[in-house]
């Protein structure tokens, strides 16, 4: 018997770390993963597709999303999607109950269960009331296949937005076999006790360059009483953050060819590229961020460049330099300024008085 845990889904996010032109289509993309993943249920004879928290990324949903939400959940009639509203939706989803397709079932703020033969799955939203008792009131039976369903914090883990805190040792001797959560953008798993493991599914879509790595859903394979998880990779597209020394290179080109040689047959053109330029270079060397940024954007779906390098520049070398030049870094190298300000200036600078 197959199941499938998913989370953080964000249909509706605006998405702003993408320019506009890309936006719309990164929106769709995510609708249309949501939909393939409903497909991949049906041909792969999952039971049951537990979605735990943020499948929207506000309360406000628009009319075309639901439909194709709805849509989606009704054309897969012979698997089960159970529910459990997050931080972000604040039950807006659940406004249209009386919409919603048979096979589309619902958690709420009281222990929820479903069973499907030897496997029972629980689920609860965490509020500030039902805290103090949540885990007092889950009664599971050893015997079963036991899956909890939480939306939440656990210790340890930092996510974008604050949400109910879930604490992994009051599960502890509970006779949990898998605790399905949500909220924290990227695949990760850890272990309750003896029996039992945690896991974060992640997020279907990376949405920007907070949420790199690999996204998907995990894969639950119940045979007899033995519960094996695996996560499947399942993105439209993958996020990467690259980081690029300059140390060393004499001009542009040679910049860009380094960056264009590290990503070269490494990163698919579909993909989302953060490149991110680092270490010390001599202050005639133009790195030329637009430059690059230009370059890369040919290539693949979406690139930003930022420059984190410094300038290796001391008085010293501009003690006896008497034309404007030498006289402007002075100015800037002896200023009471930050020195990421002063990398800033001396570049904006010296390309002004290049005539740039």
């Amino acid at each position: 018997m197959k199941f499938i845990h998913c989370s953080d889904i964000h249909l509706d996010s605006k998405i702003n770390e993408l320019p506009k032109e890309k936006r719309s289509l990164r929106k769709e993309e995510l609708i249309t993963t949501f939909e393939r993943l409903c497909s991949f249920a049906v041909s792969n004879n999952v039971k049951a597709v537990i979605i735990a928290g943020d499948m929207f990324d506000k309360e406000k949903i628009t009319s075309k999303t639901l439909a194709r939400v709805l849509n989606a959940i009704k054309k897969a009639e012979s698997v089960d999607f159970l529910y459990l509203p997050g931080n972000h939706e604040q039950n807006g989803f659940l406004q249209n109950k009386d919409i919603f397709p048979n096979n589309l079932k619902c958690f709420s703020e009281e222990w929820t269960e479903f069973n499907y033969g030897k496997v029972c799955i629980n689920g609860i939203v965490l509020n500030d009331y039902n805290q103090g008792v949540v885990y007092d009131n889950l009664k599971l039976d050893k015997e079963k296949v036991n899956i909890v369903t939480m939306h939440g914090q656990v210790a340890g883990y930092k996510a974008k937005e604050e949400a109910e805190i879930i604490s992994i040792p009051s599960l502890k001797d509970k006779h949990v076999d898998y605790l399905a959560l949500g909220h924290y953008h990227s695949y990760s798993l850890g272990e309750i006790d003896y029996r039992g493991k945690y896991v974060y599914s992640g997020c279907l879509e990376g949405r920007g360059f907070d949420e790199l790595g690999d996204k998907g859903f995990v894969l639950l394979d119940v045979d007899e009483n033995k519960l094996t998880p695996q996560f499947i990779k399942f993105s439209t597209r993958e996020l990467f953050e690259v980081k690029v020394s300059v140390e060393g290179l004499k001009d542009f080109i040679q910049v860009r060819e380094n960056v264009l040689s590290l990503l070269e047959n490494k990163i698919s053109p579909d993909s989302i590229v953060k490149v991110v330029l680092t270490g010390e270079h001599k202050l005639d060397l133009d790195v030329d961020v637009e430059g690059l940024t230009l370059a890369l954007n040919k290539i693949y779906f979406y690139a930003k460049v930022y420059d984190k390098t410094s300038i290796l520049v001391t008085m010293e070398d501009y003690e006896n330099d008497k034309s404007v030049r030498g006289e402007f870094v002075r100015l800037v190298i002896s200023s009471d300024l930050e020195e990421n300000v002063k990398a800033q200036i001396l570049r904006k600078g010296l390309s002004a008085l290049r005539g740039e």
